[in-house]
């Protein structure tokens, strides 16, 4: 019994810093979906969900997210429309991207660009509505912007676009000793406190959910890799001055007590974006659609329906 007690506080010390834990395969037989498939798409297998019918929603996700985080809006919207969402590399069940030699490649805004695009084409999306959160509110404007073809309609919460200073949990990360060290070790407690910190009202926060967020990012391969993808909000690579070229009606959804990115950044895209609403949730952090899907579902569903 003694014996059986030690290695289960063995186990949860090896867990907190991420020396042990769930392999890929327990991972995904843990966390993928019914609805999931794995898309050979530039080297990598992505983790995607697709479910309902109707005109496409692509749904894409933010920093150390994965497509879970839509998964109650989704249940509200797939009922009306077909809904796409995928995990980012190196987040999730897709994990990181690879070179030839087999290391981690560096993950900057150009390749992610490529990403979508190469998603969106293998899927053969022609025309879509994008809704995306955080740094995939970038990659959501930034598709509106590339291909005013494919997408109608946008969606954006919370989204990255300008330069600012970033959040303590992501900076740490643009720190070389500390991008070393994850390869080796991440404390598990810093990334609780990181997820809590997205949310305005942390009593929402489901344990279950903190769990999934804590087992996908500390998996090892996902981890090791975040090092070679922070560069994306620091390279001043994001082009904001592309935003007066969105073409499509745009709805900007955000958290009144975001602490990760400002308030003030709502107001600047509702003024760089030319046919574009504001709505702003009090008391709600940086994550609206887990926080408050209802409502987040509803002023999409609303949304759409006026294009």
């Amino acid at each position: 019994m003694e014996q059986n007690q030690g290695r289960r506080c063995l186990n949860r010390l090896l867990n907190e810093f991420g020396w042990a834990g769930p392999d890929k395969k327990t991972l995904i037989e843990k966390h993928a979906l019914p609805t999931s498939i794995f898309l050979d798409c530039m080297g990598m297998k992505v983790h995607v969900s697709i479910e309902g019918s109707g005109p496409d929603v692509v749904m894409i996700h933010g920093f150390a997210a994965n497509l879970h985080t839509w998964s109650d809006v989704c249940a509200h919207m797939s009922k009306q429309f077909r809904i796409i969402r995928f995990d980012l590399p190196p987040f999730g069940l897709t994990g990181p991207a690879l070179d030839e030699q087999g290391n981690i490649r560096k993950m900057d805004v150009a390749f992610y660009q490529q990403f979508v695009d190469a998603v969106l084409n293998e899927l053969q999306i022609k025309k879509c509505v994008m809704i995306g959160n955080s740094f995939g509110g970038f990659l959501s404007w930034d598709q509106a912007q590339r291909h005013p073809e494919r997408v109608r309609g946008l969606i954006i919460s919370d989204a990255v676009g300008y330069q600012q200073p970033l959040p303590i949990y992501i900076t740490l990360f643009t720190i070389k000793p500390i991008a070393w060290l994850t390869r080796y070790t991440v404390p598990a407690f810093l990334l609780r406190m990181a997820v809590r910190d997205v949310y305005g009202d942390k009593s929402k926060l489901k344990k279950e959910v903190l769990e999934r967020y804590l087992e996908l990012f500390m998996h090892k391969p996902n981890r090791s890799a975040v090092g070679k993808m922070v560069g994306v909000f620091t390279d001043g690579e994001l082009g904001s001055e592309r935003l007066s070229e969105i073409q499509c009606k745009t709805l900007i959804v955000w958290g009144g007590n975001d602490r990760w990115v400002s308030i003030e950044m709502a107001g600047r895209f509702n003024r760089d974006i030319p046919n574009s609403e504001l709505k702003v949730y009090r008391e709600v952090g940086h994550i609206p659609m887990e926080e408050t899907p209802d409502r987040f579902a509803a002023d999409c569903i609303s949304f759409i329906e006026s294009l």
